[in-house]
């Protein structure tokens, strides 16, 4: 494969021989030149550079020594509380805590922390709140309103704000958190699927087939909420959301198809709608290249069915690209992050899609297999987090080139 670099390695190499003289007859004559730290940190540079954009070219390399894989590991669990039943919804409010509600209405903190042993080097713990009291029903859709305020939007038709002074350490329930209630302005029985568009507006399921505008709003540090009951669309059968950009989403359906919408102008527009799979899209997500661009749609289904969708820089559907055949069972969960995407089977199987060049591929070499997970979590770069049906915690460690640190490090020789 042609290399497409940004650094002249015979320029690098060159000038590499050029300081290596220079410091050989430094050594004889004791005379340093003066630009000669400045070249180096130069050089420096320009092999961060070349080395982090040789990664994805060793990655797919024929003669990679180091081939991605996968193994998964129990968490040690601290303290008396614990996670029982299964996930409804979940925000990350830092690289640390996590907030979950259970399809059994427990709210309830999760905290991620990764420490040095004596014996192993490092070790990942996981520590759980009690629920909060004040919260008893299931919550359906978590949002982060700034670093100290969290929105909830409970199935039953309830809304609450919790907030905290310290979000940075693993709360406690019953005595650093406070909940508060808010009203609407119409009388919505329950809140189903929702999705935050912008800071302020959501899209919320109201009847069966009906998407509505709801907009928050805040006063004098009160919150209110108002439901706009003209600012709708109607979509047939539909399924999942998932945001593509400021008050543009896509909205996928049992029978397989895809609606794109903006919000503007006070009206929702499917700006464009068209079949994508043959069977019921269970999730939508966008997938992190390891540049951070979230340039592609991942739609997954029953029966193994999945695709990817290209979206060119003004965020529109452009390509839809081959559809994969290689995977098995009822796909239901995904998660994505820096160049992974990590994608739960019914049938107990974990598949792993990688990306290089812009590019996302399935890596069959790493599937597993037997393991049944309800849910997986992003962490870090090549970090999941497991979910168990008992409510454990397990950490999927997906070990790849992804650093040029990583790079660096190999063996010059396999």
């Amino acid at each position: 494969m042609k290399t497409n670099l940004s650094v002249d390695g015979d320029y690098f190499k060159n000038q590499i021989k050029t300081l290596r003289k220079k410091l050989n007859e430094c050594m004889v004559t004791g005379i340093l030149d003066d630009d000669f730290e400045d070249n180096l940190t130069k050089l420096s540079q320009m092999e961060e550079t070349l080395l982090t954009e040789l990664i994805p070219y060793y990655r797919t390399s024929l003669d990679n020594t180091k081939k991605t894989s996968m193994k998964i590991n129990s968490i040690k669990k601290l303290g008396a509380s614990s996670f029982n039943g299964f996930l409804k919804s979940t925000l990350r409010i830092n690289e640390k805590l996590f907030i979950t509600s259970s399809i059994d209405g427990n709210v309830q903190f999760f905290y991620i922390d990764i420490v040095d042993t004596f014996y192993d080097g490092t070790q990942i713990q996981q520590e759980w709140t009690l629920p909060i009291k004040e919260i008893k029903e299931a919550v359906s859709y978590i949002y982060k309103l700034s670093p100290k305020e969290i929105l909830l939007f409970g199935v039953r038709g309830g809304l609450y704000i919790i907030s905290s002074d310290n979000f940075d350490q693993i709360p406690n329930v019953n005595g650093e958190i406070k909940v508060k209630s808010l009203q609407v302005n119409s009388c919505i029985n329950d809140f189903g699927r929702c999705l935050a568009i912008n800071d302020s507006l959501f899209i919320v399921e109201s009847g069966e087939e009906r998407l509505n505008l709801l907009e928050l709003t805040k006063e004098k540090d009160e919150y209110s909420l108002i439901f706009h009951k003209d600012i709708y669309c109607n979509i047939p059968n539909w399924t999942v959301l998932e945001k593509i950009s400021c008050n543009y989403f896509v909205v996928g359906t049992k029978t397989g198809q895809l609606y794109f919408i903006k919000y503007e102008n006070n009206k929702l527009t499917i700006t464009e709608s068209f079949n994508f799979l043959s069977e019921e899209i269970r999730k939508i997500k966008r997938l992190e290249t390891g540049d951070g661009d979230n340039n592609s749609l991942m739609v997954m289904g029953n029966n193994g069915q999945i695709g990817i969708l290209s979206l060119s820089e003004d965020t529109e559907p452009k390509l839809i690209k081959t559809q994969l055949n290689d995977l098995k069972g009822n796909l239901f969960d995904i998660q994505s992050k820096k160049g992974t995407a990590v994608i739960l089977s019914e049938d107990g199987i974990i598949y792993l899609f990688e990306e290089d060049f812009g590019s996302w591929h399935l890596n069959l070499d790493t599937t597993m297999e037997n393991v049944f997970f309800t849910n997986v979590l992003a962490l870090d770069t090549s970090r999941y987090l497991l979910m168990d049906v008992d409510g454990n915690l397990n950490l999927l460690d997906i070990d790849r080139i992804d650093t040029k640190e990583d790079l660096f490090n190999l063996p010059l020789y396999g």
